[in-house]
């Protein structure tokens, strides 16, 4: 059995450029925040003659301007575009390989939420994130920070590519993206906004015990190499981000794994008393497995369940309820946070 260790925090240290990098920008124009405009962005790069630019929506197109980005021996990769992009992004890098050496990445605040950019991405606006990138990039005048992250890989069949990614989850906050889509998401808000009301919709549906909205998912769970066990799920979380929407962290397991996971189980007790402690990531003395909270810092899980599930915002059903999917450590990536 593994042993219990302290997690380690994320590897980050202070970098600063000693030589001007190539840089590539790719751009999903169809993002939430590239929606509203991206007329500002351009300018930018428009000062920049010698930064690579492309826009991408499709999968496929991905894979061939990464190729075209490698070829030019880009160095550092600009992510313009919302959580699902950062999962296409990470998804071709790690199956189709077209860079010996995986680039140094920077993620913009250019999606609806932008939950991957605001724990890793570059920080403030998009545009002012960009120019103190590409200042840093060109000078070394601005000394930024590396992070360094693990990523998560999902099998959902054994004969599909994998994808990779930094947030899974399932249950209740599948009915959580479904509010915010019929809700929020159409009314044009931007930012942490949207996800902290349906945040706080999941939490007082929870409270109250709204079973209309909140039903209990049966799965069949499995972590590391021990026994798989079927239990009724409320809402299961998996992470390699250090925090999530408004820097909630709700995981406070202390093994050495690199997945954060969190389930919260079909009818949890004490639970205004655990909420506060749960969402900050501490321990209380209530929150247990026999009180229905369970969160470890794991290697491999196996969820065999019937419903949807989502990676990055982007929503997938099961290949087969007999099939579980498969949630592993992808390896690592680094960004840059200046």
């Amino acid at each position: 059995m593994q042993t219990s260790t302290e997690l380690k925090p994320p590897i980050q240290q202070t970098f600063q450029a000693k030589r001007k990098l190539r840089v590539g920008v790719l751009t999903n124009p169809l993002s939430g925040g590239n929606r509203k405009g991206i007329g500002s962005v351009l300018r930018v790069l428009k000062g920049h003659q010698d930064v690579l630019h492309c826009d991408t929506q499709e999968p496929q197109h991905m894979a061939s301007v990464l190729d075209d980005f490698s070829r030019k021996e880009v160095e550092v990769l600009v992510i313009n575009g919302g959580d699902g992009t950062v999962q296409a992004v990470l998804t071709a890098l790690f199956n189709q390989k077209p860079f010996e050496t995986l680039p140094l990445l920077a993620v913009l605040t250019s999606g609806t939420s932008s939950m991957i950019a605001r724990d890793v991405g570059l920080r403030g606006t998009r545009t002012r994130g960009l120019q103190r990138l590409l200042s840093w990039a060109n000078s070394g005048n601005v000394s930024g920070t590396i992070l360094k992250r693990h990523v998560l890989q999902m099998q959902v069949a054994p004969d599909q590519e994998p994808r990779f990614g930094m947030f899974f989850g399932t249950g209740a906050i599948m009915e959580g993206i479904r509010f915010f889509q019929k809700n929020i998401e159409n009314r044009g808000l931007r930012g942490e906004f949207g996800p902290g009301m349906t945040i706080a919709w999941f939490l007082l549906a929870l409270i109250f015990r709204r079973r209309a909205y909140l039903t209990p998912t049966p799965m069949t769970i499995g972590l590391d190499h021990h026994q798989s066990e079927t239990r009724k799920v409320l809402s299961l979380l998996v992470s390699t981000l250090e925090r999530l929407f408004l820097g909630i962290r709700p995981y406070w397991g202390n093994e050495s794994g690199s997945l954060r996971y969190t389930a919260i189980g079909a009818d949890p007790q004490h639970l205004l008393r655990v909420l506060p402690s749960l969402l900050r990531g501490r321990r209380h003395r209530f929150g247990t497995p026999q009180n229905g909270y369970v969160s470890q810092n794991v290697q491999e899980i196996r969820l065999a369940l019937q419903s949807d599930f989502t990676l990055d915002g982007e929503l997938f059903q099961p290949f087969k309820s007999s099939v579980p999917v498969v949630l592993r450590d992808g390896g690592t990536v680094s960004f840059m946070k200046c």
